[in-house]
C-alpha cells in the first residue's frame, strides 16, 4: 500500500481514503479505491507485468469495472511496464502511471 501512495504522490494525486478491493482474478492486478482531497470518487489498478500492455489486457481490465459498485469520477492506471501506442490512444480517459 505504501508503493501505491508514493507512486500517486510523485504524480500529484493525494487521496484521503485508500482501501484495496478483491477482484476474482489469478491475474496480477491489484485494484484500489480512493477518495481525492477535491472528493472525487477514484478507482485504481496497479498491473504488475513482465510484458507490454496491449489491447487484449485492456478488454481484460474493462470487465472488472462493472463488478466495482461505486460512482467513480477518476480512473488511474499504474502499469508497472511499457504500453502501447494504439491503447495509450483508447484510454484518453484514464490517468495512465508508468513506474518503470
Amino acid at each position: 500500500m505504501k508503493n501505491i501512495v508514493d507512486i500517486l504522490r510523485k504524480n500529484g494525486i493525494l487521496c484521503k481514503k485508500l482501501e484495496k478491493l478483491n477482484l476474482n482474478t489469478r491475474k496480477k492486478i491489484n485494484a484500489y479505491f480512493g477518495v481525492n482531497i477535491k472528493n472525487d470518487y477514484c478507482v485504481i489498478f496497479e498491473i504488475m507485468k513482465k510484458s507490454r500492455f496491449l489491447n487484449k489486457d485492456y478488454e481484460e481490465l474493462i470487465k472488472f469495472l462493472p463488478e466495482i459498485n461505486f460512482r467513480y469520477k477518476k480512473k488511474i492506471l499504474i502499469l508497472h511496464s511499457p504500453i502501447c501506442s494504439k491503447v495509450k490512444e483508447r484510454m484518453e480517459e484514464w490517468k495512465i502511471i508508468n513506474s518503470e
